[in-house]
């Protein structure tokens, strides 16, 4: 991935960081101040279909039923509101950045490997991940295969017979995002 490209992703992790704590409204202020498209407040964009808009929860879908409740998945010391891990008790800030090592205060065996990939490397956790909650397990911002595809083309990565059905199955399926043994985080295969 070019530095450009990861730089635009991490001042916009760092924008999004920033805005999780404000209200609906404040975020889109902010957010559409730096970004073009942002949705208005009370809309949402579906993960599966970034270009496709779902009314607010509760509200009638096609078919007239109310749309289905977004499922989030949390951050275990968030949801059980243990906020000083991670944040100062007086201030709210954090305690170190998540560039500087915050996540692998908890999660120190994820890089713990021969070799890492490249976001792991640099604790560039929030370029895949929301620290708080996300609609997609291992707290993802969107679906396992789309993470990848961010900063990985697709057509690079289809080749090969090893890859036969690529389209029908996540990448991590057989890779490890964080690193591992072998120079392509290929589970279960040694060096």
């Amino acid at each position: 991935m070019c530095i450009g490209r990861r730089r635009s992703l991490a001042a916009m992790a760092s924008v999004l960081a920033v805005c999780t704590a404000c209200s609906e409204t404040t975020r889109y202020r902010v957010m559409s101040f730096f970004l073009d498209g942002v949705p208005p407040p009370g809309s949402r964009i579906t993960p599966t279909d970034p270009g496709t808009k779902t009314p607010p929860e509760g509200e009638a879908v096609g078919s007239g039923q109310p749309a289905p409740p977004v499922r989030l998945f949390a951050h275990t010391p968030y949801r059980e509101n243990r906020c000083q891990g991670c944040h100062d008790a007086d201030s709210g800030q954090l305690t170190r950045t998540v560039r500087d090592g915050l996540c692998r205060t908890c999660h120190s065996k994820l890089v713990a490997t021969a070799f890492v990939h490249g976001p792991a490397a640099v604790s560039d956790c929030t370029v895949c991940h929301h620290h708080h909650a996300a609609p997609f397990q291992k707290l993802l911002l969107v679906d396992a295969t789309a993470t990848c595809l961010n900063c990985h083309e697709r057509d690079d990565l289809s080749t090969g017979e090893h890859h036969t059905g690529i389209h029908r199955r996540a990448c991590t399926d057989c890779h490890d995002p964080h690193g591992g043994t072998n120079r392509f985080f290929v589970k279960g295969v040694g060096p």
